[in-house]
């Protein structure tokens, strides 16, 4: 019965015939909230980026649709927006937007694995670590990021890509079906050709209404992960330039089953690569042979077994200052040839500014896919992000300024589209930058929540 108790499921056949507002009535008078100037409130509003200070008007901690249907009443009468946190991984905060009601869903993380379909069903709020944990011990895996803290909530609306992206797709490209709660409090389960799971693939998070259940095909999880890492250091503007030409040429001929990073941190470069494939091997020697040849060292590591070697992609589990965001979608060397030079020479100027490069492409150009989805960046088959990180209070404005100087330099250079998952507040249109079809994801933004309540800074509008 998924995350529902047979107490709630027994309420549900009682409250079948009331209206969507009606029954949330009906459930509970006085929502429990979490409001400012209490120790809840205060906890409730830490997210993973520390930088973050939101101040959202109320934060109510939901278990199973009640909660969040009595939350969309309260706010309904209190004229205030919704914004929704599964993982609380927004860049910018938008799962807990100021003056808000924040429902966390945090707390949701049932999950179940079909054993004859093979189908997952899992609640919003439950982080990629449990979802690896528990479907890589049945021997299944779903195509998705590597960072452990993130929710499969956001991360799914988004897109979702990670290390078996270019082998399987994105992450909504598995979505097969989902339950969904709109702005009068009403339920919805679609699958198959409709279109709000369409606008849900790729559509971005708290737009339409609020996710209470995904269903995703899922694949047979690898037996192992194959790793190697390039390093060169004390890079100037020139070399720079000839390694990354080199590796978006290199990476243009991978398998689909190998994943690449570009990664500059001062002066000093790392290129990971993984794949799944052991036959591989020879394909990608032959592809990164240049590049070899350009680099200080050439690592291979022993590949373990899957479930381990995919937990050293975790990363850090706990609250950390930064400032990250989405520095282009990419379709090659030539988007940003011009600028790279001086590109190298800011990144170098900042301790803790990092700018990297990820493959795409493979099974992210499907058609099929691209038919079935509203992911407007598939013609890219790379995206590159922009990281700011500190360890001292005084040094957040020096890092901030520089990221920021780094944004424009590739927006002068003609980088405007952007993947809404890595958000800044500095995007200049963020909706033709995020969004494909605006006016199919407007349509949908009417028919579900045609007042606008799911609303955060750079969310879908009404038109």
């Amino acid at each position: 019965m998924n995350y529902y108790n047979r107490r709630s499921f027994l309420q549900w056949g009682g409250l079948a015939l009331l209206s969507p507002l009606a029954r949330a009535q009906a459930i509970s008078v006085k929502p429990s909230l979490a409001l400012p100037g209490t120790e809840p409130y205060r906890s409730a509003c830490t997210l993973f980026n520390s930088r973050l200070k939101p101040k959202p008007a109320a934060v109510k901690k939901c278990l199973n649709e009640d909660d969040i249907i009595v939350g969309i009443q309260w706010a309904r009468e209190q004229k205030k927006a919704v914004s929704i946190k599964s993982g609380g991984h927004c860049f910018e905060g938008f799962c807990m937007a100021d003056d808000s009601l924040s429902l966390d869903l945090s707390g949701m993380t049932t999950m179940s694995l079909d054993n004859a379909t093979k189908e997952f069903t899992v609640a919003p709020g439950a982080k990629l670590r449990q979802i690896n944990e528990y479907l890589l011990a049945r021997g299944r895996i779903l195509p998705a990021g590597s960072c452990a803290g993130v929710g499969i909530g956001g991360l799914t609306l988004g897109g979702g890509y990670g290390l078996l992206a270019r082998q399987y797709g994105l992450t909504c490209d598995q979505l097969i079906g989902l339950r969904m709660i709109d702005a009068t409090g009403k339920i919805h389960a679609v699958s198959g050709d409709a279109d709000l799971l369409k606008a849900c693939r790729g559509g971005g998070n708290g737009n339409f209404g609020v996710i209470t259940q995904f269903r995703f095909r899922t694949q047979a999880a690898p037996t192992h992960l194959y790793r190697r890492r390039f390093k060169a250091s004390n890079l100037t503007p020139t070399r720079f330039k000839k390694l990354l030409q080199t590796w978006f040429t290199a990476t243009q001929a991978l398998p689909n089953d190998a994943f690449s990073a570009f990664v500059l941190n001062g002066t000093s470069l790392t290129i990971l690569l993984t794949h799944s494939v052991l036959r591989s091997r020879e394909r990608i020697d032959a592809a990164m042979r240049p590049l070899k040849k350009l680099v200080d060292s050439h690592t291979r590591y022993f590949a373990p077994l899957y479930p381990a070697a995919i937990q050293t992609y975790y990363g850090r589990s706990g609250p950390l200052p930064f400032k990250n965001a989405c520095a282009g979608m990419l379709q090659g060397f030539a988007d940003i040839e011009k600028i790279a030079e001086t590109l190298a020479s800011k990144v170098a100027a900042t301790s803790g500014v990092i700018w990297q490069v990820n493959t795409l492409g493979g099974a992210i150009q499907n058609p099929e896919f691209a038919r079935a989805s509203v992911f407007p960046h598939r013609d890219c088959p790379y995206m590159s992000e922009i990281q700011g990180y500190w360890d001292q209070p005084k040094r957040e404005s020096k890092v901030i300024q520089a990221v920021d100087a780094i944004q424009d330099l590739l927006a002068a250079g003609g980088i405007k589209r952007h993947y809404c998952n890595y958000p800044d507040l500095r995007f200049a249109h963020p909706q033709q930058a995020y969004y494909g079809d605006l006016t199919f994801l407007t349509g949908i933004k009417r028919q579900y929540d045609p007042n606008d309540l799911f609303h955060h800074p750079q969310s879908v509008r009404l038109g």
